[in-house]
C-alpha cells in the first residue's frame, strides 16, 4: 500500500496511535494534555487508546509540571502535550526541572507543516530545538508519511531510552502535521519480535543479564563490530566460535569476517546464512550490501555501546545495550559456546575462499585497478604503521578487500562520512604516535585537503600518502546515477575532473612525489620512509569493473558463478 492510495489524515493518525502503543508496552501510561487544535492526532490517539490515564489542564505551564509530578512520584516517564506556537514554551519551566532534576518525561509539542514556517502562519515559532540543551534528546521526524512506517515504533523506543537512560531526563519530541488533522487510525506497523530495549545505566541489573543471555543462546549468532568494539569483546566472541564481521578499523584478528561484502552479493550464501541474532558494537561498516541483507531477512538487531550513540540508520535495533566496559566484558565473558557448529566453521570456510580469490585476482589486476592499488599499498606498509583510510571508495576497497590488517592502528572520519581533513587527521596521528603513518586517499578527497600538505615537509612526521588519480568522483560510478543520468550532465556534475597534477601540487610543498606504475613500485613507496606522496593513476569505469570482478570471482568460488 502506497501513500497515495490513502488519506493523509489517515497516516498522521496511525503515525500517532503507533507511538502511542509502543511507548505503552515500554511502560508509559500516564499523558497530560493541554487542549488545542494542531495537537488533535496525538490527543486523539491518546484518548482512543484505553489503557492510558489522561488528565487535562487549561494551561501548559501547570500541565507540565504536572507531568513532571506524575515522573517523580512514578519514577517512570510521563506524556504532556501541546499545540503549537507559544503554547509550547509555557513548557520550558518544567523541563528545565526535569533536566536538572533528571526526571524522565515525554515532551511532546505539535507543529505546523514546514510550508506553515516562515510565512506568518498563525500560531507557527521555531519549535523544534526549542528547549536547548535542557533535553537529553530532541527530535523533529517530519509530517509523518507511510513510507517510513516501519521507523515509527523505532521513533518511540529511540524517546523512551533517552529518558530513561543512564542521565533520565526531559526528551522533546516536534511533531509536524497538516490539515486535516482528524483522521482513523489503520493497522499498525508490526510490533518487535524481540524483547523491549535494555538501556543500562552505571550496571546492569541481573535482570537484564539474564534477558541478554537468552537473547545471545541461539544457534546461528552473529557478531558485527566497528569501531568502538574492544579487542577483549572480538576475542571473547571468537573464541565462542561465532562469526565476526570486522569493518576495517576492528579487524586485527585474523580469524575475523573481513570479505563479507563480497560474501554477501552472492545469493545461495546470503539468503541461507540469516543469522538467529545480530549482535553489533560500535559503528556500522560502510557496506550498504552489509545493511540491506540485514533488513531483507529481518534479523533481530541488539546494539551494544559504550557511550550511548546510536548507530540505527534503517531503524532495526530492537534491543539496545549502553552499559559500562566493565559490564560488556562481563556479558561477553559468558557467551554461549557454538564451537564446533557448522554455522562458525560454514562462516569461516567461505571467508578463506573469498581471500584466496582476492587475493590472486588483485595480483593480476594491477596498480592501474584502484582496488589493487589500495590493497598492495596497504599490504606493504610497516607491520607497526597506522593508517588512515579516506572516505568514499578508500574506505570500502579497504574494508570489502584488504583483508586482515594485522596490528595496524586504522583510523577513517566515519562519523559524518566526510572526505574532508584527511591529511590533516593523518598529521594528527603522527604527532601522537610518532610511527609511520599511511594514508590511503581519492583525488578529490586530496583537493579538499590540500592546504594540510603545506609545511609538511619540515613538520617530522612519517606520513605517506597514496592518492588514487582517477581525475573525479569515482564512487558515482557505482551509484544508480551512473546509468539513470544522461552521461554528459552526469560527468560535470559527479564526475566532476579537475586535471591536476599531484606531482606538481607535492613539488609545490617540497614533499617527494612518484608515479607507481606497478606493483613493485608501490611497494617501495610503501616501505620508504616519509613524508611523501605516491600517486596512481586509474580509470573510474574501469575501477567499478575490477570491483564487478572481484565479486564475480568469489561468487564462483562459491559455487554460485
Amino acid at each position: 500500500m502506497h501513500d497515495e492510495t490513502i488519506e493523509p489524515c489517515d497516516v498522521q493518525a496511525t503515525f500517532c496511535a503507533t507511538l502511542v502503543d509502543e511507548w505503552f508496552r515500554l511502560g508509559v501510561s500516564h499523558a497530560v494534555i493541554a487542549p488545542g487544535s494542531r495537537s488533535t492526532p496525538m490527543a486523539l490517539a491518546l484518548m482512543a487508546d484505553g489503557r492510558w490515564s489522561v488528565s487535562v489542564f487549561h494551561d501548559e505551564r501547570s500541565a507540565a509540571f504536572a507531568a513532571l509530578g506524575h515522573a517523580i512520584s512514578s519514577n517512570r516517564p510521563a506524556l504532556v502535550l501541546c499545540t503549537s506556537g507559544t503554547a509550547a514554551t509555557h513548557f520550558h519551566a518544567a523541563v528545565v526541572e526535569a533536566d536538572l532534576s533528571g526526571v524522565p518525561m515525554l515532551v511532546v509539542t505539535a507543529d505546523r507543516p514546514p510550508e506553515s514556517q516562515d510565512v506568518g502562519a498563525a500560531q507557527t515559532i521555531r519549535q523544534n530545538g526549542l528547549f536547548s540543551g535542557a533535553v537529553r534528546w530532541s527530535h523533529d521526524p517530519g509530517v509523518p508519511v507511510l513510507s517510513v512506517a516501519p521507523s515509527w515504533r523505532s521513533l518511540a523506543r529511540r524517546s523512551f531510552a533517552a529518558a530513561t537512560g543512564g542521565t533520565p531526563g526531559p526528551v522533546h519530541l516536534n511533531l509536524p502535521f497538516r490539515e486535516p488533522l482528524v483522521g482513523r487510525a489503520l493497522a499498525l506497523p508490526p510490533t518487535p519480535s524481540d524483547e523491549s530495549l535494555i538501556v543500562g545505566r552505571a550496571t546492569l541489573d541481573d535482570d537484564a543479564r539474564r534477558r541478554l543471555a537468552r537473547r545471545f543462546d541461539v544457534q546461528r549468532p552473529l557478531l558485527v563490530v566497528g569501531r568502538g568494539a574492544t579487542e577483549a569483546v572480538i576475542d571473547r566472541a571468537l573464541a565462542a566460535g561465532w562469526p565476526v564481521i570486522a569493518d576495517a578499523r576492528t579487524r586485527r584478528h585474523v580469524d575475523a569476517i573481513t570479505h563479507f561484502d563480497s560474501l554477501l552479493r552472492v545469493p545461495a550464501f546470503a539468503d541461507t546464512h540469516r543469522p538467529d541474532v545480530v549482535v553489533r558494537i560500535g559503528e556500522a561498516p560502510a557496506s550498504k550490501t552489509l545493511a540491506q541483507w540485514l533488513i531483507r531477512h529481518d534479523c533481530p538487531q541488539v546494539h551494544v555501546s559504550f557511550d550511548g550513540r546510536v548507530f540505527d540508520p534503517d531503524h532495526r535495533i530492537v534491543t539496545r545495550v549502553v552499559a559500562a566496559d566493565s559490564d560488556i566484558r562481563a556479558i561477553f565473558e559468558s557467551l554461549p559456546s557454538i564451537v564446533g557448529s557448522t554455522w562458525a566453521s560454514e562462516w569461516r570456510d567461505a571467508e578463506r575462499m573469498a581471500r584466496d580469490v582476492i587475493r590472486r585476482e588483485i595480483e593480476t589486476l594491477g596498480v592501474d585497478a584502484g582496488v589493487s592499488a589500495v590493497s598492495t599499498f596497504v599490504g606493504a606498509l610497516p607491520p607497526d604503521a597506522a593508517l588512515v583510510v579516506s572516505s568514499s571508495m578508500p574506505i570500502r576497497d579497504v574494508e570489502w578487500f584488504a583483508g586482515p590488517l594485522g596490528e595496524r592502528f586504522v583510523v577513517s572520519n566515519r562519523g559524518a562520512n566526510g572526505i574532508d581533513g584527511v591529511v590533516a587527521t593523518a598529521i594528527g596521528v603522527a604527532l601522537h604516535r610518532g610511527g609511520p603513518v599511511g594514508v590511503v586517499i581519492g583525488d578529490v578527497a586530496l583537493l579538499h585537503d590540500s592546504s594540510s600538505m603545506a609545511g609538511l615537509s619540515a613538520r617530522g612526521v612519517d606520513v605517506r600518502i597514496l592518492v588514487v588519480d582517477n581525475d573525479g568522483g569515482g564512487i558515482f560510478h557505482h551509484l544508480p546515477q551512473a546509468t539513470s543520468v544522461d552521461s554528459q550532465v552526469f560527468e560535470r556534475i559527479y564526475g566532476t575532473p579537475h586535471g591536476t597534477d599531484f606531482a606538481l601540487l607535492a613539488q609545490a610543498h617540497h614533499l617527494a612525489a612518484s608515479m607507481a606504475v606497478d606493483s613493485a613500485a608501490l611497494k617501495r613507496a610503501a616501505r620508504r620512509g616519509g613524508p611523501s606522496l605516491t600517486i596512481v593513476r586509474t580509470d573510474r569505469d574501469g575501477d567499478v569493473a575490477a570491483h564487478r570482478l572481484l565479486h564475480t570471482r568469489v561468487a564462483e568460488s562459491l559455487g554460485s558463478g
